[in-house]
């Protein structure tokens, strides 16, 4: 009878043995030089850039080159072994200008870039002729904001203009006057008013901003409404 009390307190004592090793079991967690389970689980951490080297470009201007509404903000450069399009803040195009045209030697400093389109471009940091120097700077504040000018015109749509993913962001008028609308807006008129259509465009001419140069005559609108056959819309 007194061998058989021993059996249960013996059972009790392997229980709690048992209870206490698995509670002293030390968690899973990440391994020792390399991400435990959860860390392959969360997001990355955002890649952070590096800085980048400047470079420096001596060569021969071949001739600007412009944006969509026809405002200077680059040009070709003839190093002697490439051609390279460089380009630079379109309200720099006044003091790039005095700098330098085509035929003009100089200096470009900058770096190398691809374009969303995949293109590449040098970005200029700064310019030097030999005595000139253009430092790529924030743009000044006019001292006087221009007072909104508002303009209509009609004519014939001779085609849209269309960004580089292809989207339309405006039109062209047989007077070459560019109107520009919301991609959403020039989907529609895709339709509504396709090629060779008449309309009728209310709006504001958008001025030339600071220090900017229109290499070619050209008049912006803002578009306010827009009639085709008669019937108006609104652009928003």
């Amino acid at each position: 009878m007194k061998r058989n009390n021993q059996i249960p307190f013996l059972l009790l004592l392997v229980g709690l043995t048992a209870t206490f090793t698995a509670q002293a079991q030390p968690p899973v967690g990440p391994r020792p030089g390399g991400p435990g389970p959860m860390a392959l689980a969360g997001p990355r951490p955002p890649q952070t850039p590096g800085i980048v080297a400047l470079t420096n470009l001596s060569g021969t201007i071949q001739q600007f080159t412009a944006n969509d509404e026809s405002i200077l903000d680059g040009f070709t450069l003839n190093t002697g072994s490439k051609t390279v399009a460089v380009r630079f803040p379109a309200h720099l195009g006044q003091a790039i200008q005095a700098a330098g045209k085509p035929g003009s030697k100089l200096t470009v400093t900058g770096v190398s870039e691809l374009t969303p389109e995949g293109v590449e471009v040098f970005r200029l940091v700064s310019l030097t002729n030999g005595q000139t120097v253009v430092n790529d700077a924030p743009p000044a504040a006019p001292a006087v904001l221009p007072t909104p000018k508002s303009i209509s015109v009609k004519g014939k749509v001779i085609d849209y203009q269309l960004d580089p993913q292809g989207q339309a962001t405006g039109l062209k008028m047989s007077d070459q006057t560019l109107v520009r609308v919301p991609p959403h807006i020039a989907s529609q008129l895709l339709t509504i008013a396709p090629k060779g259509s008449t309309i009728s465009v209310d709006g504001y001419v958008r001025p030339i901003g600071e220090g900017q140069v229109q290499l070619t005559k050209q008049t912006v609108v803002e578009a306010s409404t827009i009639t085709v056959n008669g019937q108006s819309y609104l652009v928003r």
